[in-house]
């Protein structure tokens, strides 16, 4: 089995975390792989990757394993997930339901549907946020989380998460979802007719506005249930500030509704992540932020910056596009060009180097390569080996 598990530099294998998904340890902390049995879809990745939204989980790099399998290095959200915890309170329920609701949202927002919204896929980090994971990935247990027009049709759509995310909750609340009878028949047909037919029981756990939403979620007919993630997360809020004790404050519920990035990511993210994942190798590589060397990271709120500090903003922005099966071509944007400018480029194996007059160059690479830049200014401002870019990789 390890021999299908790839290499990751700095770390070594420790042990599987569950199916599919294995624990690395390295000196700046631990990682989690994920092999990509059933790889998601490579635009829909590449999009969510971007978002880098505090809800989503963190994934570091992708690649693929001597046999060709991809996966992904992500962060190792060490509580695991939120299935093994219930029955939870209501109010740990509307704190994680608001944190999920807010993470689909900023996903439906650029258009990206999740598909597989279940306990499982909730992952706690160290500080017990909640986020959501595998993106496009259809497991094959899904079923007891799925609403009804899947079923029926195969088409997923926001309400269809919509519906999902209200089956989690009522799982939280209960111990198990909302369509399955303990000690009864499960079998998948069972299951289904009871999605198709049946309305699921309140849980006897939450108060009436809640019981009341999460049917509303599940409704058979989409149109009427909340109408998006984000009328979903703010309707929860508001039953936690119905609910809550005076005085008390939870940060998650309490937060507005943004789908915009909030998290600072301390790793290059690649765009082109989803792109091997599903094994479109010939495209674009683009990188994004990286402020320092190592893997694993906390999770940060990021304000708002001025031009003045805003750091690697200033910097360039490297693309990555293979001209042929031995040639990347790299190319790279940066702020406020100047007549003059020139620029220094090296490769990640610093084994190669260079100064060209434009803003791209061609090298030989059959395999992956990753290159920085650093604008050179006349006046030698930017001389600094801080100035260099983040990586831009090709595949």
């Amino acid at each position: 089995m390890t021999e299908e598990l790839p290499e990751i530099p700095g770390f070594r294998y420790a042990r599987p975390l569950g199916k599919n998904v294995h624990l690395y340890r390295g000196a700046d902390g631990e990682v989690a792989v994920k092999l990509l049995v059933d790889p998601p879809r490579a635009a829909e990745m590449r999009t969510v990757l971007a978002l880098g939204h505090p809800g989503i989980v963190l994934v570091h790099r992708a690649g693929r394993t001597r046999a060709g399998l991809p996966y992904l290095v992500m962060k190792h959200y060490s509580n695991g997930d939120v299935a093994a915890l219930a029955p939870l309170p209501f109010e740990r329920v509307l704190d994680i339901g608001v944190q999920i609701a807010d993470a689909l949202h900023a996903a439906h927002w650029v258009g990206v549907v999740h598909r597989d919204v279940k306990p499982a896929n909730v992952l706690l980090d160290e500080h017990g946020n909640a986020c959501l994971t595998d993106f496009g990935v259809l497991g094959r247990d899904r079923l007891p989380w799925t609403a009804p027009e899947v079923i029926t049709t195969g088409l997923y759509s926001a309400r269809a998460d919509v519906f999902s995310l209200g089956a989690t909750l009522w799982h939280l609340l209960v111990g198990h979802s909302p369509f399955v009878l303990p000690r009864g028949n499960n079998s998948h047909s069972a299951l289904e007719q009871r999605i198709l037919h049946g309305r699921p029981p309140v849980t006897g756990r939450a108060p009436r506005s809640l019981e009341v939403l999460l049917h509303q979620a599940m409704a058979a007919d989409p149109a009427a249930r909340p109408v998006s993630a984000e009328a979903f997360a703010l309707r929860l809020r508001e039953i936690y500030h119905e609910t809550a004790p005076a005085g008390s404050t939870v940060d998650a519920v309490v937060r507005p509704a943004d789908p915009s990035p909030r998290r600072k990511r301390r790793w290059p993210v690649y765009a082109s992540a989803a792109a091997v994942a599903a094994g479109v190798l010939g495209t674009s590589g683009v990188l994004w932020l990286k402020d320092d060397n190592s893997l694993p990271q906390q999770r940060q709120d990021a304000g708002p910056q001025s031009a003045l500090d805003a750091g690697s903003s200033a910097k360039a922005t490297v693309t990555a596009t293979r001209v042929n099966r031995e040639t990347l071509r790299f190319t790279w944007t940066y702020p406020s060009p100047l007549a003059g400018d020139t620029f220094a480029w090296r490769t990640n194996d610093d084994l190669k180097t260079g100064t060209v007059q434009t803003p791209s160059v061609e090298l030989y690479a059959p395999g992956t390569l990753c290159v920085q830049v650093r604008v050179v200014r006349a006046d030698g401002s930017n001389a600094s080996d801080q100035s260099w870019s983040p990586e831009g990789c090709g595949f």
